[in-house]
């Protein structure tokens, strides 16, 4: 399964029914190592800072980052559902 993530995606947390708004994509090392000396490895973690609303949700957790990995992982093990904007303008 492809997982695709895009800003305006929502993702719904199966456990808690939280509902989740993709808000944008982020080098979490940018910054912090020098790009010409590692150019080569291409040292990137990407993360994605998100707006939650929801019954489980408060001014403490509004908003949270996830790594893309560990967010794509999510979905495909069914622990999110994932719709895309672009899936969403079809309706």
């Amino acid at each position: 399964m492809y997982v695709k993530l895009s800003p305006g995606d929502i993702i719904v947390d199966e456990i808690t029914g939280d509902i989740g708004l993709l808000l944008g994509r982020y080098d979490v090392l940018c910054g912090i190592y020098n790009r010409d000396a590692y150019e080569e490895d291409e040292i990137e973690i990407w993360a994605w800072d998100i707006l939650w609303t929801g019954p489980e949700t408060e001014s403490t957790n509004r908003y949270q980052p996830y790594t893309e990995n560990g967010l794509v992982h999510m979905i495909k093990d069914g622990s999110y559902l994932h719709f895309g904007v672009y899936d969403l303008e079809k309706i």
